[in-house]
């Protein structure tokens, strides 16, 4: 079984700051290979494109959405 060297780390970070640092970088990879298409993604992914949504809310990839009656 092949062992695995911890690698120094530049900055000491927590395991809940890697794991949203990880979870930001693919969604936002995802999305751009999909098109920004958020139901792609989220079957890209193996979400439901609500749990995507919410996600993303969380992670700040994703503000309120833009008032469309303001529009124009």
């Amino acid at each position: 079984m092949p062992t695995v060297s911890p690698q120094p780390a530049a900055e000491a970070v927590s395991l809940r700051e890697a794991t949203e640092a990880f979870q930001r970088e693919a969604i936002a990879s995802a999305l751009a290979a999909n098109g920004r298409s958020w139901a792609a993604t989220a079957r890209a992914l193996g979400l439901d494109v609500a749990n995507l949504h919410r996600l993303a809310k969380r992670l700040g990839l994703k503000g309120s959405r833009p008032d469309k009656s303001s529009a124009g």
